[in-house]
């Protein structure tokens, strides 16, 4: 039997004696393979090679092959809320100028999306944030209606400046405590992150001396800016309000950083803490009068109604501070968000 010549003119030798190759030059075993089934040695099809080479269609890379598009290299992604060094990889956060992650709890993408996120922090943390509240600010106040009362009762001048002093420290350094709480629980539980009353107080309690020092000393400046002409006082309020906090209990920078992170978007900024701000003081006024109908103004009593009944305020007050500050950061960083945030309390 004879076989058909080779390209040198000579015969050819197939790999099985006496069998012509199949049509379209797909050869039995030892030949070349059909297409997209590459055997043993054979050439795989264009775009989808086995070991070595790319990897199949809609599948995960072979050993020593390339990722196919928007599957991360090894230690890629981290596991929620616990980035890896830096920021999220690819496949994370927007870039720069993409605009914010709708999908992050914190970050809000515009205004609608701030009261949003606001209210949907009151609706997830509202029970540790009403305990840290109770824990915190309700004995200070307490405290400083019974100094009130001895400064009353007839103690003399001296008495009296030295029990004001006394109890706006008290009240100015537990209110701070109780923030810095309150923003560790918003943090955790918006990244579904187990998270106590006590575990809060006890980390704030850690960052306690920068919290009250850079925190007087806001107060100090904000006061004397409302001796110059208001402006400059409610300037500084705004910066203070949307992001002192933060960039003390994550960044763990002093005062200069709030003026870098909220002159970037301070128009907006102050429009949403106005906002905030008028809505906080028609309910205040709501309870004021409500309680006024029930004990003087003045009195003890009174004071703990009030400061009772506007709890939710205060509650409010830690949503209002985490969004605000997250927002700006996203802003200045289109990959922070979220994980970033709980990743910076932790470290």
């Amino acid at each position: 039997m004879s076989y058909p010549p080779g390209d040198d003119g000579q015969q050819g030798h197939p790999h099985q004696p006496g069998q012509y190759p199949p049509p379209g030059g797909q050869p039995q075993q030892g030949g070349y393979p059909p297409p997209g089934n590459p055997q043993h040695g054979g050439y795989p099809p264009s775009g989808n090679p086995q070991q070595g080479g790319y990897p199949q269609q809609g599948g995960y890379p072979q050993q020593g092959g390339y990722p196919p598009p928007g599957y991360p290299q090894q230690g890629g992604y981290p596991p929620p809320g616990y980035p890896q060094q830096g920021y999220p990889q690819q496949g994370g956060y927007p870039a720069p100028g993409a605009g914010a992650p709708l999908q992050d709890p914190l970050v809000a993408a515009d205004f609608g999306d701030w009261w949003g996120k606001v209210i949907a922090v009151l609706r997830r943390s509202w029970q540790p944030l009403l305990i840290i509240q109770l824990a915190t600010a309700l004995p200070a106040l307490i405290v400083g209606a019974i100094i009130a009362l001895v400064v009353a009762a007839g103690g003399g001048v001296a008495l009296a400046v030295v029990g004001g002093l006394l109890s706006a420290i008290i009240v100015v350094a537990v209110a701070l405590l109780a923030q810095g709480a309150s923003v560790y629980v918003v943090t955790r539980q918006a990244a579904e992150q187990p998270v106590g009353a006590g575990e809060a107080l006890s980390f704030a309690a850690s960052r306690a001396l920068p919290l009250l020092g850079w925190g007087v000393l806001a107060g100090i400046l904000t006061f004397i800016g409302f001796l110059l002409l208001v402006l400059p006082g409610l300037y500084l309020l705004v910066v203070f309000a949307a992001s002192l906090t933060g960039v003390i209990m994550f960044e763990k920078a002093g005062i200069g950083r709030t003026f870098e992170l909220v002159n970037r978007e301070f128009w907006p900024t102050a429009g949403k803490l106005i906002t905030a701000f008028i809505a906080a003081g028609i309910y205040s006024w709501i309870i004021q009068t409500i309680v006024g109908l029930f004990a003087n103004a003045g009195t003890a009593l009174y004071s703990i109604l009030v400061n009772i009944l506007t709890l939710p305020v205060s509650l409010a007050s830690a949503g209002v501070a985490v969004v605000t500050y997250a927002t700006l950061r996203n802003r200045e960083n289109a990959q922070v968000g979220t994980p970033i945030l709980v990743h910076e309390l932790q470290n």
